[in-house]
């Protein structure tokens, strides 16, 4: 049994990383959220692309008078081509584009307007209230860069910048494996010595919102459906990038992932980590004929256990697999709400959720903290991470925290 370090793990899972292209795909604004640029985007023009308004008021020519006659009155979207001669103004909506003749907008509520002509009642400089062309970004300019994960206002940046689609790197291709006959869906009638297949309704939804295209299978630890089961796994993750699995990969009698994984060509890299909880794991890569790699990782069955090891090691790996330029999590530095009076052996990373008191960062770690641990995901959203050696902690410690979501 080779024994390794969280980060000696990853070490070796990003070392396994095929260094070939992703494949690049073109979508449309509709379905580009949540995906990652394959290429850097520009814009296609400058921001703003004309001379605009920043607000209801009149364009003028000149500022050495106190009253205007009004010549047009246009809205958004509307171009006044005609003169503006000296003593005339343009009427503007918020956001029109200014006359090329005019070089000053004076705000509406700076005038009086009667019968199609203004009185100015206020000093306004001249050259003010005009938005230049390109204010934002100019013609050309990198305004997302490649490798980055689209969002909303990503896209809406985007699209106002004249691109129409978006160049984004293929979906990830996961096979997610849950593997246990203890283990029964909901709805199904459950005995004793069962339990309902959790895992199953926690990890797939975390890979599918990191834009992975996920199969699910579960296998059954039976001896009598090992053949079965491990053909029925190597056709499912033929085209798979990356292999993830909850349970059977610990030291009992019917822990068979790893003996799964070999037959299908999977090289080991660990099988087991030295963490808590979590430390029931293995990594390995299958390399195919076509030159691709498959990752695996198998992860403990128990809730809690797998949720840490599936934010150390998978989540940073789908998200380098994806083509993010940043795959980690933050660190947050945090008071300690409640005292932790675990000794540790080894890395433990304690589940809990990060507030905010009085501006200042507070963990709060879960009741329990056993492997096997299954409420407190429902409100995790941070890691507490204590190093080997570190004796128990006292309310109001220090402690660093990796903020998940």
């Amino acid at each position: 049994m080779e024994i390794v370090t969280i980060t000696e793990a990853r070490r070796r899972l990003r070392g396994a990383l095929s260094s070939s292209q992703k494949e690049i795909e073109t979508v449309s604004p509709e379905t580009a959220v949540g995906r990652i640029t394959a290429k850097d985007m520009t814009a296609a023009h400058p921001y703003p692309p004309y001379r605009k308004s920043p607000f209801d008021g009149y364009a003028i020519c000149s500022h050495d008078q106190k009253t205007y006659d009004v010549v047009a009155t246009i809205g958004a979207g509307l171009v006044y081509d005609g003169p503006v001669l000296p003593g005339q103004a343009v009427r503007l909506m918020t956001g029109c584009a200014v006359p090329g003749d005019c070089d000053t907008v004076i705000p509406q509520e700076y005038t009086v307007l009667q019968n199609n002509r203004i009185k100015v009642t206020e000093s306004i400089p001249s050259g003010s209230n005009i938005i230049p062309v390109g204010e934002e970004c100019r013609e050309g300019a990198v305004i997302i860069p490649k490798g980055t994960k689209l969002t909303a206002g990503a896209v809406s940046a985007a699209v106002g910048m004249g691109n129409a689609t978006f160049p984004v790197f293929a979906k990830t291709k996961i096979l997610f494996l849950t593997s246990g006959r203890e283990l029964v869906l909901p709805g199904q009638k459950r005995h004793d010595g069962q339990i309902y297949n959790s895992n199953a309704y926690l990890f797939r939804p975390l890979l599918e919102a990191q834009g992975a295209a996920v199969t699910f299978y579960h296998v059954s630890d039976a001896p009598e459906c090992l053949d079965a089961e491990t053909e029925k796994v190597r056709a499912l993750s033929r085209d798979a990038d990356l292999i993830i699995s909850t349970g059977g990969v610990s030291v009992g009698l019917y822990n068979t992932m790893p003996q799964i994984y070999e037959r299908i060509g999977s090289v080991r890299l660990y099988n087991r980590i030295t963490m808590r909880p979590g430390s029931a794991s293995y990594g390995g890569v299958i390399q195919r004929d076509t030159g691709k790699q498959t990752l695996v990782l198998g992860l403990s069955g128990n809730p809690s256990a797998a949720f840490n090891a599936f934010v150390l090691l998978a989540l940073p790996i789908v998200r380098q697999l994806n083509g993010e330029k940043n795959s980690d999590f933050p660190i947050v530095t945090c008071r300690l709400s409640h005292a932790i009076h675990k000794e540790n052996p080894v890395d433990r990373f304690v589940q809990g959720n990060i507030s905010f008191e009085d501006g200042k960062a507070v963990f709060t770690p879960n009741t329990t903290l056993t492997s096997s641990a299954l409420l407190g995901l429902a409100h995790v959203n941070a890691l507490g991470c204590i190093k080997k050696g570190t004796p128990p902690l006292p309310e109001g410690a220090p402690i660093d925290a990796i903020l998940l979501f």
